[in-house]
């Protein structure tokens, strides 16, 4: 150990003899500080002016666009190169290696030696990372410790392997700028090699293990795997190994087969070690963010805790559907990358791809092949897109496995666990992918599916559908595949009932009376009186017109609609149409209910009735939404039936749930959002999933003399004493 950092001391020596060292350090910090401390300020300006940010820490220093180390991690590849390209070389085209090797000591000491001066001076760009950190503090409160500390264990460990690879290209060539290009080379060819081969799964995992793309954001947005920290180990190993059988092949007179023998066998237990690091079952994770952004919720984890057989995903994509890039073969390693928070709790899942045709609503597609069949446009997809067409399944046989009829052949998931299964899919919105919420809603289905909650919506009288299309139709927010908050994709199953022929469903959950046109038979009436008195969940949707409809059963409810619609004087909409608010206890049914009220939040209607209600018959009633009037525009009621808690909602317009209202852009409401409280309250906090999701408290508090200190700091007194210490050591080194 001795000789190594004897060694260790000697290589810095002679590299801070050199510029080069030196100037690497004046530039680092002005380089890495110059957009970052730019960010900062533009961040703090932003908040000053009425902005609000969340996870302040991690949006400034691990955002994949503007982030510091993000930043940082693109320019090490630059400077690595430069630092190590002497290491080795410099001795063979001097010749001092002959002398070298010819010495007592080994070959293990030397290659270490070196390496870990190459270390010392990465724990000096480490800690010019680290000032950065530290700085970030005096404008952010609460700051986020532990990911900054994962970021910059990321960044050290990639700092580690760059000297690695740059230390053995050193020692193939007596020329230092050959060696910095070839590392450079090498360094380009680990981070493109991971989407090489892709479309073969007999190689895809080989070369996406190869590459270390990727390996460093893990650790920036602070999930530390044991797989990504094994990778930077064994490329570390691996690199050193190769370069003292390299030396070691120059001091010892051995045959080729040998050697090969030697080389061949350090590639296969890296890559075995490799292998067996990265299957599932042997993965560990750590996450360091104070959000716990990469862990699963209580619920979801409870959920996978109860499960005895492995859960197996079958994701179908039809070459096509439109969203087909999202499941193609090169994007395979990538996508079951997307599931790591579950892979972390289910090691043993299973995955698995097929590639079918069928039709599609892909109009673009069909408007550019008119005419042509699915099989034809399929077989120029298939050419346009490198996929071998003999093992796309055509419809007919792809029908025999599985109906994606009813899914509109869309991109989907198909969960399997034993005989259960279904669907998860993909959405029309920013996202795309299912969140957690929604993959732990679906989970739900398969693995308890007799606690999956039934919403019974009444037909036989004109109400509104959940079935059609249209602007006051229901769809949207019960059964639209593609839209996010639909019912069936927060984990509730969807029914309907006529009264008039059958009875309520006994799993029903909530009956859901939606707008309805006609007078309610007296078979119905009785029916539904039954079911309040039972102390069954009610959802009474009501619109202007419909008093003498629903007056039987309001009046059970103590609640009564005015005669007249609300009208509301605005610059911008019709009189009727109003823009409702939550009220101050609104809180009471829901926590969240009182944040949109604290943020101003505002629910859109159309046609609205006001709604007078009392507190008889044992109910407690509260107004959720009202008017600029101050009454009410939707109230919540609760009372104790038995053994249990009834809950019933009653609104004073329907149009605040339908697709026309759920899709508009201006202004800016809280619709879905209160929808889905309203479910949750419904349902006791069961669905929709509830993830658990911890509130940052960092915020940021930056003033333009705090910037301004900053820049002196990193941009002038940091490089003008190092330029100054340098020049001074320099001078006196070269006049001795």
């Amino acid at each position: 150990m001795k000789i190594i950092l004897k060694i260790a001391r000697q290589e810095l020596s002679l590299l801070f003899h050199s510029p080069v060292a030196w100037l690497i350090l004046i530039v680092f910090p002005v380089q890495i500080g110059i957009d970052f401390i730019h960010y900062i300020q533009m961040i703090g300006r932003a908040q000053r002016m009425g902005s609000h940010f969340s996870e302040v820490t991690s949006m400034i220093f691990a955002s994949p666009q503007q982030g510091f180390f993000p930043g940082v991690k693109s320019t090490l590849y630059l400077y690595i190169p430069l630092l190590t390209m002497g290491l080795i070389s410099r001795e063979t085209h001097s010749g001092s290696i002959k002398l070298l090797l010819s010495s007592p000591i080994k070959v293990r000491d030397i290659v270490l030696g070196k390496y870990v001066a190459m270390m010392g001076y990465g724990a000096l760009l480490l800690l010019i990372i680290v000032l950065y950190g530290i700085s970030g503090s005096f404008f952010i409160e609460n700051m986020d410790w532990k990911l900054l500390a994962s970021g910059s264990m990321g960044l050290y460990l990639l700092i580690c392997a760059y000297a690695a690879i740059g230390l053995f290209m050193s020692s193939l060539t007596s020329y230092q700028v050959v060696a910095a290009i070839s590392t450079l080379a090498v360094l380009a060819g680990l981070n493109f090699i991971g989407g090489l081969f892709q479309g073969n799964d007999a190689v895809r995992h080989i070369t996406y293990f190869m590459s270390i793309s990727g390996r460093t954001e893990q650790f920036i947005f602070g999930l530390i795997s044991s797989e990504d920290a094994f990778y930077f180990v064994l490329v570390v190993a691996f690199f050193l190994a190769i370069t003292g059988m390299r030396l070691l092949d120059q001091r010892e007179a051995r045959p080729a087969y040998i050697r090969a023998l030697r080389y061949v066998g350090l590639i296969a237990i890296c890559f075995l070690t490799g292998y067996l690091s990265s299957l599932p079952i042997f993965t560990g994770y750590i996450d360091m963010t104070a959000t716990k952004a990469h862990t699963l919720g209580p619920q979801s984890r409870e959920l996978i805790k109860t499960m005895d057989k492995p859960l197996k995903i079958t994701t179908y994509v039809n070459i096509l559907d439109n969203n087909y890039y999202l499941g193609a073969p090169e994007k395979k390693s990538a996508d079951e990358r997307i599931l790591t928070p579950y892979r972390r709790f289910m090691p043993n899942l299973e995955m698995e791809y097929v590639y079918y045709y069928d039709f599609s609503n892909n109009k673009q597609l069909y408007k550019n092949y008119p005419g042509e069949s699915d099989a034809a446009i399929a077989k120029k997809v298939a050419d346009i897109q490198d996929l071998d067409y003999k093992k796309v399944i055509p419809p007919g046989e792809i029908r025999k496995t599985v109906d994606l009829g009813p899914e509109e052949n869309r991109l989907v998931r198909l969960l399997q666990y034993g005989k259960e299964k279904t669907f998860l899919r993909y959405y029309n919105d920013i996202r795309i992918y299912p969140s957690e919420q929604e993959f732990t809603a679906a989970l739900r289905r398969i693995v308890t599916p007799a606690k999956i909650p039934v919403i019974t919506f009444l037909t036989g009288n004109g109400e509104r559908s959940i079935t059609r299309e249209g602007d006051d139709a229901l769809k949207k927010f019960v059964n639209e595949l593609s839209f996010r908050g639909a019912l069936i994709n927060q984990g509730f199953n969807v029914d309907t009932v006529n009264l008039a022929h059958e009875e309520i469903p006994t799993a029903t959950s909530v009956l859901v009376i939606a707008d309805p046109k006609t007078a309610i038979s007296p078979v119905t009436q009785a029916k539904l009186d039954q079911y309040i008195a039972s102390g069954g969940n009610l959802l009474v949707i009501t619109e202007p017109g419909s008093q003498e409809i629903l007056k039987p059963l309001l009046q059970q409810l103590d609640v009564q609609q005015e005669d007249t619609p609300v009208l509301e004087e605005s610059r911008d909409y019709a009189p009727d149409f109003i823009l409702a608010t939550f009220s101050d206890k609104a809180g009471e049914i829901a926590p969240k209910l009182a944040a949109y009220k604290a943020d101003d939040g505002v629910v859109s209607m159309v046609g609205a009735v006001n709604l007078q209600y009392g507190q008889q018959y044992g109910f407690h009633t509260i107004p959720l939404l009202t008017a600029k009037n101050g009454k009410a525009l939707v109230v919540a009621a609760e009372r104790k039936v038995k053994d249990k808690t009834q809950r019933i909602v009653v609104t004073g317009d329907a149009d605040f749930m339908s697709t026309g209202e759920l899709g508009r852009r201006k202004p800016d409401i809280w619709n879905q959002p209160l929808i889905t409280e309203l479910f949750r309250w419904f349902t006791y906090g069961e669905f929709p999933v509830n993830t658990g999701a911890i509130r940052s408290k960092d915020v940021i508090d930056s003033d333009d003399k705090g910037i301004l200190m900053m820049r002196i700091f990193f941009f002038g007194v940091i490089p003008v004493s190092l330029l100054i210490y340098a020049t001074v050591l320099l001078l006196y080194r070269k006049r001795r």
